[in-house]
């Protein structure tokens, strides 16, 4: 999915950072409800490193579909019961959740027509006729179909403007002299949003 190397390392150095924070949050502090919340964002984290390389970006797709798909059902009854307490954003946190969780069962599901198309090991692909010779697979026609590009530039200004707001928020946080894991946080949300927005860019 991701064709530039370096892109690929940033995004999973962004998820992974993300991936631990949450992890540690879970061990550390919270109700059942929001460590659970904070367990699904660990898998997420893990899932958006294992789609951004190639070799992997196929991996147990419809397990992940469905795995993401319930977990935005869950993050709906949090948004609705308010089992989200302040710490965690409340019930408007819980409901973006529920488009990330979306984002991602939708991500993982349209995959093999993202991929269509596209070599898995760089940015070209065969010319048709001409045994050796390649062309950059954009020029080729390669990449998503114009349905699935739409709603992918539609989740990126969507989560672009989450990540700016999240991270607002966390320097606020931090400048209150609030507790340090509700900044950070804060800072999590933002670099998850800001990579989900880099991930569904390469398919708009």
């Amino acid at each position: 999915m991701i064709t530039a190397e370096g892109l690929r390392w940033i995004l999973t150095a962004a998820f992974a950072v993300a991936g631990v924070f949450c992890a540690y949050r879970c061990l550390r502090q919270g109700t059942a409800a929001e460590r659970t919340g904070d367990g699904l964002h660990v898998v997420m984290c893990v899932a958006m490193v294992v789609m951004a390389w190639p070799a992997t970006a196929g991996f147990a797709r419809w397990p992940q579909t469905v795995f993401f798909a319930l977990a935005a059902v869950w993050f709906a009854g949090v948004a609705v019961s308010g089992a989200s307490h302040a710490d965690h954003g409340g019930r408007p946190a819980a409901v973006y959740h529920v488009v990330m969780m979306a984002a991602m069962a939708w991500m993982v599901f349209v995959m093999p027509r993202v991929m269509g198309g596209m070599p898995a090991g760089g940015g070209t692909m065969d010319m048709p006729g001409m045994p050796g010779m390649s062309m950059p697979a954009s020029a080729a026609g390669g990449g998503a179909p114009a349905d699935v590009r739409t709603v992918a530039v539609v989740l990126v200004v969507v989560f672009v403007l989450a990540g700016l707001v999240f991270l607002a928020r966390a320097i606020d946080d931090a400048r209150g002299a609030r507790p340090a894991l509700r900044s950070a946080g804060g800072g999590a949300d933002g670099v998850m949003a800001l990579g989900m927005a880099l991930m569904l860019l390469t398919v708009a």
